[in-house]
């Protein structure tokens, strides 16, 4: 159970990698725009988000 969470959420911090690559060269939104709120860089925390999940997954326990 534990790596099938931890392959999930790698496999989703390398899609919000994906968005952040692609919105540096202006081709799908960088941020995320909700009305009456400052604009949020969602991408980029769940990228580290997701890949803290990943690497707990994975971690060895002795």
């Amino acid at each position: 159970m534990k790596r099938k969470i931890g392959k999930v959420a790698l496999f989703l911090s390398l899609l919000s990698v994906l968005w952040l690559l692609l919105g540096m060269f202006n081709i799908v939104p960088l941020l995320i725009e909700l009305p009456n709120e400052t604009n949020i860089r969602a991408h980029a925390s769940l990228a580290v988000i997701l890949l803290l999940i990943g690497s707990w997954a994975f971690w060895n326990e002795d």
